[in-house]
């Protein structure tokens, strides 16, 4: 099966920039566009913790990070369809099969727009019990509500402009996704400031900023279907529908890293509740936000991988698959570095970045808690690297595997184990010691399936 998939690709893949200009260029080309990208979003969703904990309160910040879960789960089903959909448009496009493209391109975006819109309605018919189901306090819940009417309705743009955007790097049109995603960011935070700080609408007025920034996102990335070159049309499909359970197979692991993080959180939830109720919760929101920035940036380097391994993979250009490994791995390991070290020179500053001076119980745990799960952004990044690269290589159930190590099964049991047997936080050294343990797991599975390996089997 996978010689068969490599043969079709290497005959049909037609771009020679993947397989024939520098190395570094085409790194550089698409991952710098791809770290701007979601370090934009990554500032963004700071912005909106620095707002609400700081002009709204820690109960509101408690609020919103008990909700994650359930837009996990969202997220994680969008991603499925939109990674998996966008490496099936690429290989159409290299084949110059434009209209088959365009076609799953059309029904990925036309099942992640049904699914959000008819999770709309029964998210708010339902949205007492599922509050509860998360874990909310009854002193958090109209916290809650005031946040999440507005915001499930945001989902619904956000996903969809999720979808453009993979589409797009797919088509080679990687800085316009940049530039819708900076453009978002930007007016997230402006009207943030506006909204939560100036007139003082609390967490509505932060709901609403990023609904509006959503909006003005998917408006720019629209702007593609009036480029000439574009290649990607919405069109009404005439293959079968049940190409998308191919393309979801592929992109599976995207949504076992999503809607594992949300599982995980919904159980660290209920210890950090019975552990420290409200304010231990909105500490390790905080904490949140710290892993959330450091999986962005890492991201963006893997976004970028999805669409420069495959078709070398493809051309059979195994040298150039390690080279770009190499490159991304190094790249890595430098952003690491400089993200524990600034978690560690600025560890004060982060907690007063989030808390109002008066919240010292939390800023207290804040503290705590970082030096408990420092060692997981040494691990991370190169677990969903190696997890990227099994994608590409089609070997999805291996990536599977590392997701559900990393983000589902190890975190859960080791922190039930830890929370039993051991006294105070030290449940959180969970995180670090599942990313450590899953990291010798990818460093085999890479080994055993290195490029060198690959090309043995498909000669």
């Amino acid at each position: 099966m996978y010689r068969k998939v490599v043969e079709f690709m290497s005959s049909q893949v037609s771009s020679p920039s993947f397989h024939s200009h520098s190395v570094i260029r085409i790194f550089f080309r698409y991952v710098i566009p791809s770290i701007l990208s979601l370090l934009a979003i990554s500032t963004a969703s700071l912005i909106d913790g620095f707002f609400i904990g700081n002009y709204v309160g820690t109960e509101a910040l408690a609020a919103i990070n008990l909700l994650m879960p359930f837009f996990s789960l969202l997220f994680g089903i969008a991603l499925m369809l939109a990674v998996g959909g966008a490496i099936k448009a690429g290989l159409y496009i290299g084949a110059k099969e434009y209209r088959l493209a365009s076609e799953i391109f059309s029904k990925t975006l036309m099942a992640v727009f049904i699914i959000t819109a008819c999770t709309v309605p029964i998210a708010l018919f339902f949205a007492q019990p599922l509050f509860l189901i998360l874990g909310a306090d009854p002193e958090l819940i109209p916290w809650m509500n005031e946040y999440f009417n507005v915001i499930i309705y945001s989902t619904v743009v956000q996903l969809c402009g999720l979808v453009l955007y993979y589409f797009l790097r797919a088509d080679d049109y990687p800085e316009l996704g940049m530039h819708a995603l900076l453009l978002g960011a930007v007016v997230n935070i402006i009207l943030d400031s506006v909204f939560v700080y100036y007139f003082n609408w609390g967490l509505q007025g932060a709901a609403w900023a990023t609904f509006i920034a959503q909006s003005m996102q998917i408006l720019l990335l629209a702007r593609y279907f009036f480029m000439k070159e574009h290649r990607l049309n919405i069109v009404w499909p005439k293959t079968s529908w049940l190409e998308l359970l191919h393309t979801a197979y592929n992109g599976f692991s995207e949504f076992v890293n999503e809607f594992s993080i949300g599982v995980v959180i919904l159980v660290l939830h209920w210890i950090v509740n019975t552990q420290s109720g409200v304010e231990g919760i909105a500490a390790f929101s905080v904490i949140n936000y710290l892993i959330f920035v450091s999986l962005m940036t890492y991201y963006g380097i893997v976004d970028a991988m999805h669409a420069i391994l495959a078709p070398n993979i493809g051309a059979r250009r195994f040298s150039r698959v390690f080279d770009f490994m190499c490159l991304a791995g190094f790249s890595i390991s430098i952003l690491s570095l400089l993200f524990l070290s600034s978690i560690f020179i600025f560890r004060i500053n982060i907690v007063e970045f989030f808390l109002k001076d008066e919240a010292v119980v939390v800023a207290d745990l804040v503290s705590e808690f970082i030096f408990l799960i420092w060692p997981i952004f040494i691990f991370n990044g190169f677990n969903v690297l190696i997890c990227a690269y099994l994608t590409c290589a089609q070997k999805p159930l291996h990536s599977t595997v590392i997701a559900l190590l990393r983000s589902l099964f190890l975190p859960i049991i080791l922190a039930l184990i830890i929370y039993y047997f051991f006294k105070g936080n030290t449940y959180l050294y969970a995180l670090p010691l599942a990313e450590m343990l899953t990291f010798s797991v990818a460093v085999f599975f890479i080994y055993r399936y290195r490029p060198s390996e690959i090309k043995k089997a498909i000669i």
